[in-house]
């Protein structure tokens, strides 16, 4: 019986010092573990960002920036030791808190539950410090930033048109309020977004709270009933620490979370009336310029009529200033015939240039008095007459050669000319085409860029050319005398001497032809005379021949009979 009882008290023994070698080698470990921690909290220490130079030489945001990731690294350290202590160390505590090596296990405690830097609830108040911190400084960095922004909008505010004392144009204003409304109602959405998971952090912040404040309970309790001192002490330093959390973090984030909810409720309720505002600002806008438009319609249509009626007004002034000019020059003395045709074809071109500039000018005072920009269309008729003189370059052609026909007086309204081999009078000049008929009465028109030789019968003064065939058995000095007898009765004959520049001439024999010896008469004349003084001279020819008994040789046959 004595060897059973020596042979339990040995085991005991033995199982008691297995159980301590067991404990002391798992302590050992957490305890370096928790000792290697420490040590990498004093190193980060050493190397807060303030304590680097430059560092108050960075803008705002980058040392919050900073901060905020030199407290995320610290907080992760004082958590892995608090986690350490209450997931391992209490633990095993605990496990071995029946075993003989209670003195170990309390000395061991005494590290984590005394008044040392390593009791668990200083690392609460650090974790609590380090974590009001990191929220502190995500709020200074959102305020940075959206007062950055804020800054931002009231400069491009500034900066846009109508932050002067100018008055916008109302549809410029109805624009402004519409982006205005548009960045309104963008900003309330992500408010309310924002409420939404403020409302989400409120409630699980408040459960957590409830749930902490239950598990300090529960730990009190335990403790409070156990009868071993090692686990009275492990529960009564969770629950002061878990109640170091709750009062300390837990509750000061719920109160920040609950102010947070009310200005953002606050914003939202400011942003909602504004945008009513806007609405109903922009309502009443709207019909002021539906009222303006009206107005401006009415205004318009009174102005383009205004426009119209001293467009015509001045051009009939202009028409009947011309008619009266060209009056005037008809019946002067002084102007010959060729003038009065020159005068003629530039107060047709005249005219028309006058109806242009008319026009433009009516354009441009009607835009200018509706307050229409005509910049855009300045630039548009710029841009067209670049594309015409690229792609219309006959047109342009056109109109440079008709100015310099007019500008050298190559031909003038009435004046008959013979055009690329069609002839005619003349009936309009323009700066693009010429416009002649011919004998017949067809019209030709022709491009003037086309015109590449001109003859011109009735420019300046023209000459009567007669040439006429005399039998060869009439002596040359009979026909020499009755062709100037003919020239001496027209020039002296006062209905024709007006249309006859000089004394007509006979240049006498002007070759001998195969029945005819031929002759010819020149008469200058005045432009467009020469035609009826031909015919003239060849009335009064053929009656001066008829007296003299002047052969004009002609076909005949001669019939002979031979008997």
């Amino acid at each position: 019986m004595k060897r059973i009882q020596v042979l339990l008290i040995t085991l005991l023994i033995v199982v008691i010092s297995l159980h301590g070698d067991e404990f002391t080698e798992k302590i050992d470990g957490f305890t370096t573990e928790f000792d290697d921690l420490k040590a990498k909290a004093a190193t980060l220490d050493q190397f807060a960002p303030e304590s680097f130079p430059g560092f108050e030489d960075l803008e705002k945001t980058n040392q919050l920036v900073e901060q905020l990731d030199f407290n995320n690294r610290k907080f992760k350290l004082l958590l892995a030791k608090y986690n350490l202590v209450t997931d391992n160390i209490f633990p095993l505590c605990r496990e071995f808190a029946s075993s003989s090596n209670k003195t170990i296990i309390l000395q061991i405690l005494e590290k984590f539950t005394g008044s040392g830097e390593n009791n668990l609830k200083r690392i609460q108040r650090n974790l609590n410090h380090v974590l009001l911190k990191v929220s502190r400084i995500k709020k200074e960095i959102e305020m940075v930033q959206f007062n950055k922004k804020s800054k931002e909008i009231a400069k491009s505010i500034a900066n846009a048109p109508g932050a002067s004392n100018e008055r916008l144009p109302l549809s410029d204003i109805i624009d402004l309020m519409s982006n205005e409304l548009e960045e309104i109602e963008s900003d309330l959405l992500e408010q309310t977004g924002k409420l939404e998971e403020l409302e989400k952090e409120e409630k699980q912040r408040s459960d957590k709270i409830e749930e902490k404040n239950a598990e300090t309970k529960t730990l009190k309790a335990e403790a409070a009933k156990s009868p071993n001192a090692i686990v009275r002490l492990i529960g009564r330093t969770l629950a002061g620490a878990t109640e170091l959390r709750v009062n300390g973090l837990e509750i000061p984030l719920l109160n920040t979370t609950r102010t947070m909810i009310y200005l953002t409720n606050t914003k939202i309720s400011t942003l909602k009336e504004r945008a009513l505002n806007i609405n109903e600002e922009t309502i009443v806008l709207k019909e002021r310029k539906k009222k303006e438009l009206i107005e401006k319609l009415l205004k318009g249509v009174i102005v383009i009529f205004i426009a119209i009626f001293i467009v015509l007004f001045l051009t009939r002034i202009s028409r009947a200033i011309s008619k009266k000019t060209l009056k005037r020059i008809e019946q002067s003395g002084k102007i010959d015939a060729h003038r009065k045709q020159r005068y003629h074809t530039l107060s047709s071109v005249v005219l028309s240039f006058v109806k242009i500039v008319l026009w433009i000018s009516a354009v441009v005072w009607v835009l200018g008095v509706l307050n229409i920009d005509y910049g855009p269309f300045l630039l548009a008729a710029g841009g067209i007459s670049l594309a015409i003189g690229f792609g219309a370059q006959s047109l342009v052609k056109d109109i440079v050669t008709g100015f310099f026909l007019l500008m050298e007086e190559q031909f003038a309204l009435g004046d008959v000319v013979e055009i690329n081999g069609k002839s005619g009078t003349v009936e309009k000049i323009s700066l693009r085409t010429i416009k002649f008929r011919s004998l017949d009465g067809t019209l030709h028109i022709i491009p003037n860029g086309e015109i590449s030789i001109v003859s011109n019968s009735t420019h300046q003064w023209s000459r009567a050319v007669v040439n006429i065939g005399v039998s060869y058995d009439v002596e040359s000095s009979i026909v020499m005398k009755a062709l100037s007898s003919v020239c001496e009765s027209m020039y002296t004959d006062t209905e024709w001497k007006n249309k006859l520049l000089d004394k007509p001439f006979p240049q006498g024999i002007l070759s001998f032809g195969d029945s005819s010896v031929n002759y010819r008469i020149l008469a200058k004349t005045g432009t467009g005379e020469q035609w009826g003084v031909g015919r003239e001279f060849n009335v009064r020819i053929q009656k001066a021949f008829d007296e003299n008994n002047i052969e004009i040789p002609y076909n005949y046959i001669n019939v002979i009979n031979v008997k």
